[in-house]
């Protein structure tokens, strides 16, 4: 655990906070004490058990967010309302994520991931804030990663947690069914209006410089995809024809077909946003681009 803030640790997540992995947040006020997500590891887990957690904010549903949740024992979790189903049905999960249509065996992505039953205390609706005592926290609805994903902020210590808007060199994870890029975009923007002098998120940070810049260049992530499809496009070719071409990923780590399938899926947002803003045509199967006029 890192103090980053007065009362604010950061706890890096093992396999450098990487699937199935993350960063977590530990606020302590002086009235409770809150921990942001549970992906981080058993290992790391026990000090933050040795401090006492009084509640568990899951920042949205993925797993690498829960990895260590069955630890937590019977403090009370909380979650957005849009996150619930999907923390609550294994098969909503699978159905979420895009797994259920691609006919891959679930059993390549959750013989490693736990995916234990959860008990949600309360869901929440974002922008409401909680008072830990000398510490007010802000949680924020950021959806576009997930559906009810959440970003935590920390006004008296001009601080951010954005979770999965990640501001990773890699650019946003959209490669869900259940993820949506405009709300990305959306929610990026919002994000970097806080101006807060210090972000941390799920798998990178903790920030200190340029933060305007950063969030720029991880939206830029986005049209820089655009831009890759379509050039992709030199001639009408379907979905099946621009998979595998590392459009999104710059690679495809274990289990590289889930990871295949999942880069197909951001693909296809990108070519359904590229159809929407008239940049191509969709003739049966194929896409063409759309000559200017």
């Amino acid at each position: 655990m890192r103090e980053i803030k007065p009362d604010i640790f950061l706890i890096d997540g093992e396999n450098k906070s990487l699937f199935p992995f993350c960063k977590c947040l530990y606020l302590r006020g002086k009235n409770m004490s809150v921990l942001i997500d549970a992906g981080m590891g058993d290992s790391r887990m026990d000090a933050v058990l040795e401090k006492g957690v009084d509640l568990l904010i899951l920042s949205h549903c993925h797993l690498d967010h829960r990895y260590s949740i069955g630890r937590i024992g019977d403090i009370p979790i909380w979650c957005h309302e849009k996150e619930f189903p999907y923390l609550q049905d294994k098969d909503r999960y699978l159905e979420g994520i895009g797994l259920t249509r691609s006919g891959i065996d679930p059993a390549l992505l959750m013989k490693k991931i736990r995916f234990p039953k959860i008990n949600i205390a309360k869901t929440l609706r974002g922008n409401e804030e909680l008072d830990l005592g000398g510490m007010t926290l802000k949680m924020i609805h950021a959806p576009g990663h997930t559906p009810g994903h959440m970003a935590f902020h920390v006004p008296g210590q001009d601080f951010l947690f954005s979770s999965d808007v990640a501001l990773t060199a890699e650019g946003p994870f959209y490669g869900n069914d259940f993820a949506d890029i405009e709300d990305f975009i959306t929610s990026i923007r919002a994000l970097k209006e806080i101006g807060a002098s210090t972000i941390a998120t799920s798998h990178s940070g903790p920030y200190l410089e340029r933060l305007t810049e950063r969030f720029a260049r991880y939206e830029d992530v986005i049209y820089r995809r655009d831009h890759a499809v379509m050039e992709a496009l030199s001639e009408p070719r379907t979905l099946a024809d621009l998979m595998e071409k590392k459009l999104i990923f710059p690679g495809y780590p274990n289990p590289r077909e889930i990871m295949i399938w999942m880069e197909g899926i951001a693909i296809e947002k990108h070519l359904k946003r590229l159809v929407s803003m008239g940049r191509l045509l969709k003739d049966g199967e194929y896409y063409v681009v759309r000559e200017a006029s």
